[in-house]
């Protein structure tokens, strides 16, 4: 499961991604995730780190790097990127009915969002390398669940705000109202052939509404010919209940739990097991870590003690790991070394595992 593996499999779209300075871009508008999909993020030379003790600012190349890393290859990652690019490749020739969907369910804190994205990215990719740039063309659209969600027009809105259409009759009138934007935004995805929609925070959906939301997105997708990836803790019951009319609340224990067999492709991102996955990924943070007095291999003998600090949960490590690496660049000088020690990671607090 080494970065080589998944470049080879997936493309260097998926894993890697320069460190610019740069606002993190906005995923939901179109521009911002133009800007992450063409993103590549590798590590700063080490010609070009700040000497060792240096007062560094927030701007620092090495510091905006630890903020984000290199994506690790988790084994939820792994599978849900070779199942997504098996059911596209299907979906993208298909001519007769409508696209398989997918679903991408999972605890909190288990990098769901990011697998999510990197599908997106990865698919993205694959359509600009077959078919060549084409600034007319929007293969991915992303959004977030909407806060109002009563309507059409409420689930049109942030569809509209990623194509960047504008859904207010007059902008500069307070005292218009908004627009239901259904038409246009099935008219624009069908030219810019859009052929993949992400829909991250699907949990945020109540029970009620969830036949009207569901009877919107299958609408949207028979008028433009794409696949709805759907993603949140809870996503699978979410979808089912879409599906079948089965309330949540009565649905029974074996629904509920994970071994819950799903009719859509169910990609599932969990805690990760203390054992040879574990160590894996605490390798891959281990080998891209960009300190001055850091051992290769001095991480991976924490990795018992990473794992009872954040239960298995790739968000508390990355949270952990990236804090701690900003922390001795911040704080190293000619006598202290730059590099993570467990007496660090002690005093850095995320939540799971902290000493009270």
């Amino acid at each position: 499961m080494s970065r080589d593996k998944l470049i080879h499999t997936f493309g260097p779209g998926v894993a890697e991604a320069v460190t610019q300075s740069i606002d993190p871009p906005q995923l939901t508008t179109r521009e911002g995730w133009d800007l992450s999909a063409s993103r590549q993020l590798a590590a700063p030379e080490r010609a070009d780190w700040a000497p060792k003790g240096t007062k560094v600012g927030p701007r620092d190349p090495r510091l905006m790097y630890h903020a984000e890393m290199l994506p690790v290859a988790t084994p939820a990652l792994w599978r849900g990127l070779l199942d997504a690019r098996r059911q596209l490749r299907k979906n993208r020739f298909r001519s007769v009915g409508r696209a398989t969907d997918m679903i991408i369910d999972g605890d909190r804190g288990t990098g769901k969002s990011t697998l999510l994205v990197q599908i997106g990215r990865g698919f993205q990719g694959l359509i600009e390398s077959d078919l060549g740039p084409d600034p007319n063309r929007i293969p991915v659209v992303y959004i977030t669940v909407p806060p109002e969600r009563e309507s059409n027009l409420h689930w049109s809105l942030p569809i509209a705000e990623f194509l960047g259409l504008n859904h207010t009759l007059h902008p500069d009138d307070r005292n218009r109202r908004t627009a239901d934007m259904t038409e246009p935004v099935a008219h624009v995805m069908r030219q810019a052939k859009t052929r993949l929609v992400l829909i991250d925070g699907i949990n945020r959906i109540q029970d009620n509404e969830i036949a009207a939301a569901f009877s919107y997105f299958e609408a949207l997708q028979d008028r433009t010919n794409t696949t709805f990836i759907f993603c949140g803790t809870g996503a699978r019951e979410i979808v089912h209940e879409a599906r079948y009319d089965k309330r949540r609340k009565n649905l029974p224990d074996v629904v509920k739990g994970k071994t819950y067999f799903s009719d859509l492709p169910m990609l599932w991102a969990g805690i990760i097991p203390y054992g040879e996955d574990w160590h894996s990924v605490v390798q891959g943070f281990d080998e891209d870590l960009c300190l001055y007095d850091h051992k290769p291999g001095s991480l991976l003998k924490l990795s018992r003690y990473l794992h009872q600090r954040t239960g298995g949960y790739i968000a508390s490590l990355n949270d952990l790991i990236c804090q701690a690496a900003q922390e001795a660049i911040e704080t190293a000088t000619e006598t202290t070394p730059e590099a993570i020690t467990k007496r660090l990671l002690d005093d850095i607090r995320i939540g799971r595992g902290d000493s009270r």
